[in-house]
């Protein structure tokens, strides 16, 4: 596999999101809702990045010099932050792109943010977003709330890593 980069976000990104959102199998598995309008997307890809909430960063996955999906960094206070990742591109699910863009993402969280912990949220039943985030170190620290995941609640299965104990 060629090399997997991250990137800050840029209005030319919106249309992939718009491609992204176009697929039902992802939206799904991310929680989008399923057909939203092309324009509805648009606008709020042009929103999240014209204005960012307090403490979020968003950064695109970048392999073979195309965007196939993104990292985030939320509710990010001094020590701490929530770790979110999409691989949008379904051919890619599987194949080691997540992994190393999660690395990246908490290199620069841990590195160069100083965070102390970095936490994530999983659907229960999502077994490969499980696998990733024992594959990058994160520990499980119980249950949050029921989330939808395929249509149905699920409960969120709660992640947590700490800089010292982050081998990357």
């Amino acid at each position: 596999m060629s090399d997997v980069t991250l990137r800050p976000l840029a209005l030319d990104d919106v249309e992939p999101f718009v491609r992204w959102a176009a697929d039902p199998e992802f939206c799904r598995a991310i929680g989008w809702a399923v057909d939203r309008d092309p324009e509805d997307v648009r606008a709020s890809r042009v929103r999240l990045l014209t204005d960012p909430p307090a403490g979020f960063m968003r950064q695109g996955i970048v392999l073979d010099g195309q965007l196939v999906g993104y990292v985030d960094l939320a509710g990010m206070t001094a020590d701490t932050a929530e770790f979110g990742i999409a691989v949008a591109e379904r051919g890619l699910w599987g194949r080691g792109v997540g992994r190393r863009a999660g690395e990246l993402t908490l290199r620069y969280g841990f590195g160069t943010l100083g965070l102390g912990t970095i936490t994530a949220e999983v659907h229960r039943p999502n077994v490969r977003s499980h696998a990733l985030m024992r594959a990058l170190g994160f520990r499980e620290v119980g249950l949050g709330d029921l989330d939808e995941y395929y249509g149905e609640p699920v409960p969120l299965v709660r992640y947590a890593l700490r800089r010292a104990e982050f081998s990357g």
